[in-house]
């Protein structure tokens, strides 16, 4: 009995040493591993879809116990904020890229490292080997649905004035690229004025204003986002228009306040684009630090909502 006590009280005491040694590092996983960390390098941007995907990857770490660190910035802010999270080691890189060029030098530092680099909702034109997967939405399927939707609606006939986001980014380009594509082959459709307005409401409402003063005759407003086509409506409100009448109005994203929009009838329609990306991304990252395949290009679904069926949206927007 004396010889029982003796062997539980010593094991007692070792396990009293070693549990507080695991207790202290903290980023651990029930199996006593040490917890994935993650450097998320966003894109600074003020807009609520962009919010949105900032909020999914976030949740998404939560679920999984993923220790998430988060940089919010431009794009130089963005490759200093890559480069912080090779020094710190991390298990693993997810990047939303400003713009498609200025890459590859900090790619390769990653890669150099054995650090996996998923990119979200933007491509880059770095070698493909510096990165695991592009998650995004098809931009140019985007820019035809529109471009169809626009075709449609003015029987072949009319004039069109578009807001570009930012002219270096992936979905601006090739929003505009898929949309140019459809509207090609309609001879009576005029793209009358391309400017951008920076992703922004104030500045989509800016631009607007400042065709409208200058007597551009426009029958479609086509934005690469539900915040410069929101900033389009306030600029026809304000010229005595009526926005979703006097001129359509359709774009891309599927916010919220976009769906309300079309919901009073100051929008016509939007075509979606999740920024729901957070899940594919960490099982991309997850699976790349196995070693197993990822696909290349994930795309994600999108459609048009407009006023006939936007109220079939799972979510009602995002």
């Amino acid at each position: 009995m004396k010889k029982r006590l003796v062997t539980f009280t010593m094991i007692l005491m070792v396990l009293l040493m070693v549990l507080p040694s695991a207790f202290a590092k903290g980023a651990t996983d029930d199996g006593g591993s040490k917890k994935m960390t993650v450097g998320f390098a966003q894109i600074k941007e003020d807009s609520p879809w962009r919010t949105t995907e900032t909020n999914s990857v976030q949740q998404e770490a939560e679920r999984l116990g993923i220790v998430l660190k988060l940089s919010v910035t431009d794009q130089a802010g963005q490759v200093a904020a890559i480069r912080d999270f090779i020094t710190q080691k991390v298990d693993g890189i997810l990047l939303a890229p400003q713009t498609r060029s200025g890459w590859d030098e900090v790619l390769q530092e990653a890669k150099n490292a054995g650090i996996p680099v998923v990119l979200l909702d933007r491509g880059v034109d770095a070698p493909e080997s510096l990165w695991v997967t592009q998650i995004s939405s098809d931009f140019a399927f985007e820019g035809r649905e529109a471009a169809k939707w626009v075709a449609k609606k003015l029987d072949g006939k009319g004039k069109v004035v578009e807001l570009f986001g930012d002219p270096a980014a992936d979905p601006a380009i090739l929003r505009n690229s898929g949309f140019m594509e459809v509207i090609d082959t309609y001879p009576g459709i005029e793209v009358v004025e391309s400017k951008t307005g920076e992703w922004s409401q104030d500045k989509g409402r800016q631009v607007v204003e400042a065709w409208l003063a200058a007597g551009v005759d426009f029958d479609v407003v086509y934005a690469h986002n539900d915040g410069m086509a929101l900033g389009a409506v306030e600029a026809m409100k304000s010229a005595g228009l009526t926005p979703g009448k006097d001129a359509l109005i359709i774009s891309i994203d599927a916010i919220k306040a976009a769906f309300e929009a079309i919901g009073r009838g100051d929008m016509n329609a939007t075509v979606e684009c999740s920024p729901l990306l957070g899940p594919l991304g960490f099982k991309s990252l997850i699976a790349a630090t196995k070693g197993e395949p990822v696909d290349k290009y994930i795309i994600t679904p999108d459609s048009l909502y407009d006023q006939d069926n936007y109220k079939n949206h799972p979510t009602m927007g995002f």
